[in-house]
């Protein structure tokens, strides 16, 4: 009975101590293919988090730029700061190890720096301007399109719809307002969209189309007609504009031609007679 009892002991001390080194080695193992897991993300993924989180506070604001600017995928906002700084640290190293001399490398680092850094803006901020005016100018075409479809019966809501789809091929800019003013009102009704989208291109254009989309959801008038002489309306107003510059540009003209063209002329009047009197006293 003693003999049973002790190898009954054994046995169980070699399955406790076979158990004990088993789950030591997959331990072991597991710790291994953690490291390994975190050495991995120590060389890729930190680093791309890092870079991807440099100018985190801001992505709302940077996304909304590329926006306006025309840039509708997002995803490149995430890399606009990280870009910018490393553009500025590789013309930095670029200085560093030319031949320039020290005042020349200050210089040109400064300039550079602030051209790495601010241009960029400045080049969102040129392309903004751009697409509002470009925007504002195919509006007209818009409204003509737009008078048909509420011609036919549809609904403002509808036409919005419809028109987002159609003026792909026609404007992509002025489809992703349209698209983005026809989803919005399915969310947050049609006037809080209109008037988003008159902040979102706040020119005198887009303004009067939608106070009068407003006008028509407040009174119900008769929308097609109206948004035909607004067409109408827009366009004159833009050649009126163009023969407004038009007559300003002789006025820009006349400062090279009296700095090019007038000075040459009187200096080449005037320089024989000087150069004959110089002679004469001398």
């Amino acid at each position: 009975m003693t003999i049973i009892i002790l190898v009954i002991v054994l046995v169980s001390a070699l399955l406790a101590l076979g158990l004990a080194l088993w789950h030591q080695e997959k331990q072991r193992q597991w710790h291994i293919l953690r490291y390994l897991e975190t050495s991995q993300e120590t060389s890729l993924e930190k680093l791309s988090k890092l870079v991807v989180r440099i100018g985190q506070e801001k992505r709302e604001e940077l996304e909304q730029q590329f926006i306006d600017a025309g840039i509708y995928n997002t995803r490149f906002a995430r890399f606009y700061v990280p870009a910018k700084i490393a553009f500025a640290l590789l013309i930095i190293l670029l200085i560093v190890i030319s031949d320039m001399t020290l005042s020349s490398k200050v210089t040109v680092g400064a300039i550079s720096m602030v051209a790495a850094l601010i241009l960029p803006d400045i080049i969102l901020s040129m392309r903004k301007k751009m697409l509002i005016k470009k925007t504002s100018r195919q509006l007209p075409y818009m409204l003509d399109m737009m008078s048909v479809c509420v011609s036919t019966g549809m609904t403002v809501e509808t036409a919005l719809a419809y028109l987002a789809e159609e003026l792909k091929a026609f404007d992509k800019d002025l489809c992703f307002h349209i698209k983005k003013t026809a989803d919005s009102s399915r969310i947050t009704g049609l006037e809080k969209a209109l008037l988003e989208l008159s902040e979102r291109i706040p020119t005198a254009e887009v303004r009067s189309f939608s106070l009068t989309l407003i006008q028509n959801i407040h009174y119900g008038t008769s929308i097609a007609n109206v948004l035909s002489d607004l067409a109408e309306d827009m366009r004159k107003m833009q050649v009126l504009s163009m023969e407004e510059s038009i007559g300003k540009l002789a006025a820009k003209m006349s400062v090279p031609l009296i700095i090019l063209i007038m000075f040459p002329i009187v200096i080449l009047i005037l320089a024989p007679g000087f150069m004959q009197l110089s002679l004469s006293i001398g």
